[in-house]
């Protein structure tokens, strides 16, 4: 199965840590995914697939983050499967993502509650 959205997939992902990108081939199919461990909830495994529906977003998260200054758009996955679930990191993974990129994270959900999943509120930003 060659299909030239996975070859693009995988283009968009080049640079990304050997651990974040991993794919799962079965009965014919091949799926790509991006892990996501404890960004959306705490002590979590967890993955996001990047699909074909889905590649027009990874591409513009890769650009929004080269953008940004992220030269490398390390945190690629991150922003990827936040602008799939429309949901914001917990507030933990905050201070782990340079400053310049909060906002893009900010405009996939609303403010979340703390609680069980999400442990601590979004940090202030530097004045």
């Amino acid at each position: 199965m060659t299909e030239s959205w996975i070859l693009e997939a995988l283009r968009l992902t080049e640079g990304e840590p050997a651990d974040s990108v991993f794919w799962h081939h079965r009965e014919g199919s091949l799926k790509l995914y991006f892990l996501c461990n404890d960004v959306f909830a705490w002590g979590c495994a967890d993955a996001e697939e990047i699909t074909e529906a889905n590649l027009r977003l990874l591409a513009q998260a890769r650009a929004d983050l080269v953008a940004s200054g992220d030269k490398y758009a390390d945190h690629l996955g991150d922003l990827y499967a936040a602008r799939v679930r429309k949901l914001r990191p917990q507030g933990a993974c905050y201070p782990y993502y340079p400053e310049s990129i909060w906002k893009l994270f900010d405009a996939c959900g609303p403010e979340r509650e703390v609680g069980m999943g999400n442990p601590k509120p979004r940090p202030e930003e530097a004045k």
